[in-house]
C-alpha cells in the first residue's frame, strides 16, 4: 500500500506554491484605493528608499490584479516631489525588451492622481513572498554561507549582462532594490527607476554600468557586515574581509576585485572567471529545480486527468434530484459504473476494514482512462450479482452515460 503523497506534487513545494497562492489571493484593508488605472485591489508591499544625490526617494511598492488579464502585478509609486513627464516615462519602453530570469520584468509606467497628487507608478512582475536582501538577511542579521553568496553573485551579474547588453545601466542596485524568494532566487525590482525620474546622467552609460558592478561589492560588504567579524572596512579604504575567516581564496579575491581593490575598472567576464566552477554548481542547481518541477507536473497532469474522469463518474451515479428520473442512475450502464467506482472506492479487508490503497484506486483509474482490454469482475452491494467486464467497456459506459446526461433534452417528473 503506497501512500498518498507518492502520487501528488512533493509536499514541500505544495506547501509553498499553496502560501503563494494565498499571499497573491491576499488583500490586505489599508488605505489605499480600491482601484487606479486598470490595477484593482491594491495591498501594501515593502516600502524602501532609494538614494540618490539629491536625497532619499521613497518607493512604495502594492500588489495589484489586473483587469484585463487577471493576473497580478508589482505597482511601485514615487510620489509628485518627483513627478516625470511624457517623454521620460517613455524610456520604460526600453525596459520591457529586457528579460532575464534575475530581473521582475517592466511592464509600464503612468501617473496618476489616486493618492491625491500627481504619483508616478512603474507596474512589474509580482514575485509571491519575495522580500528585499535588506529585510531577509540584513536587518533579520541572517548569517549566510559562502555558497549562497556566490549564488547571489552569479544571479546579479546575469541579471547585469542582460542590461548592459541592452545598452542600459540599473543605477539603484543595493540591498533594499534586490529581492529575494523563498527558493534563494534573485531579482532587480527598481529597473527603469532611475531612467523615468532622469536621476542620473545617461549620457556616460559607461560608468553607469561601472556602477551597477561595483553594487555588487557593496551588496556583499552589506551581507556580511552582519557579522563584524568578517569585514573590517578604514577611512578612505575599501572594505576588506579579515585574514582569518572561513571563505574560499576565490571569494577573498572576488570580494577585493568587485570593491575595487584590484583595479578599479570591473568587467562581468572577470567575475565569471573568478567564479570559475561555481557557475556549474549554479547552473547544476537551476536544472535540479527544473527536474523537480518537471516530475511534479507530470504527477499533476496526471491527477488533473484522472479528476475529470472522476467528475464524469460522479455526475452520473446517484442522481437524486427531482428533474430526472430516480431509476436512471440505477439502471444500465449507470449501475455498471456504480458498482466499479465500490470496487475502487469502497473496497474492505478481510476483517471488514476500509482498504485505502491508492495505489489500488490510481492503477484501476489509469486501466479505465486507457480503456484497457483486461478484465476486473464487479460485485453488487449485497453479493447476489457478479459481472466480468473489460475497462474499455466501463469507459463506454462513461463517456455515453455522461454524454446522455448532457444532451438529453428529458426531464422527468
Amino acid at each position: 500500500m503506497k501512500p498518498i503523497g507518492h502520487f501528488s506534487i512533493d509536499e514541500n513545494l505544495r506547501r509553498l506554491l499553496v502560501t503563494e497562492l494565498h499571499t497573491e489571493n491576499e488583500v490586505v484593508e489599508s488605505g489605499l484605493p480600491f482601484q487606479i488605472h486598470k490595477y484593482h485591489s491594491l495591498s501594501p508591499l515593502e516600502t524602501v528608499d532609494i538614494f540618490d544625490a539629491s536625497g532619499p526617494i521613497k518607493v512604495q511598492a502594492m500588489k495589484a490584479q489586473s483587469i484585463v488579464d487577471g493576473r497580478h502585478y508589482s505597482l511601485h509609486r514615487i510620489t509628485s516631489a518627483h513627478a516625470a513627464n511624457q517623454a521620460a516615462l517613455g524610456e520604460v519602453d526600453k525596459w520591457k525588451l529586457v528579460q532575464n530570469p534575475s530581473i521582475a520584468q517592466v511592464h509600464e509606467a503612468f501617473t496618476t492622481r489616486a493618492f491625491g497628487d500627481s504619483s508616478l507608478i512603474i507596474v512589474r512582475d509580482y514575485k509571491p513572498l519575495a522580500s528585499s536582501l535588506k529585510v531577509k538577511v540584513v536587518d533579520s542579521r541572517t548569517l549566510v554561507s559562502e555558497a549562497f553568496l556566490w549564488s547571489i553573485v552569479l544571479q546579479l551579474t546575469s541579471a547585469l549582462r542582460a542590461v548592459h547588453s541592452a545598452g542600459l545601466a540599473v543605477h539603484t542596485l543595493s540591498v533594499s532594490t534586490v529581492i529575494l524568494s523563498p527558493a534563494n532566487r534573485i531579482y532587480l525590482n527598481t529597473c527603469g527607476l532611475a531612467d523615468v525620474l532622469s536621476l542620473r546622467d545617461r549620457v556616460n552609460i559607461d560608468a553607469s554600468q561601472q556602477g551597477d558592478l561595483h553594487a555588487i561589492g557593496q551588496i556583499l560588504n552589506v551581507i556580511l557586515g552582519v557579522n563584524p567579524e568578517n569585514v573590517v572596512s578604514m577611512a578612505g579604504q575599501a572594505p576588506v574581509l579579515i585574514p582569518g575567516v572561513s571563505f574560499s581564496t576565490d571569494f577573498k579575491e572576488l570580494f577585493s576585485y568587485l570593491n575595487g581593490r584590484l583595479t578599479p575598472v570591473i568587467a562581468i567576464d572577470d567575475i565569471l572567471r573568478l567564479a570559475g566552477s561555481r557557475v556549474f554548481a549554479e547552473l547544476d542547481a537551476v536544472r535540479r529545480e527544473a527536474d523537480l518541477l518537471h516530475s511534479n507536473i507530470r504527477l499533476e497532469m496526471s491527477n488533473g486527468r484522472l479528476a475529470r474522469l472522476m467528475c464524469k463518474m460522479n455526475f452520473v451515479t446517484e442522481r437524486a434530484d427531482n428533474s430526472m428520473d430516480p431509476e436512471w442512475s440505477e439502471t444500465g450502464d449507470r449501475y455498471l459504473i456504480k458498482l466499479f467506482r465500490d470496487y475502487v472506492f469502497h473496497l474492505v479487508n478481510e476483517n471488514g476494514r476500509p482498504v485505502t490503497d491508492m495505489a489500488h484506486v490510481i492503477g484501476n483509474l489509469n486501466k479505465l482512462d486507457a480503456g484497457s482490454t483486461e478484465k476486473v469482475m464487479l460485485m453488487s452491494r449485497d453479493e447476489k450479482s457478479c459481472l466480468v467486464v473489460s475497462y474499455a467497456e466501463i469507459k463506454r459506459c462513461v463517456e455515453d452515460s455522461y454524454k446522455e446526461l448532457m444532451t438529453s433534452p428529458k426531464v422527468w417528473k
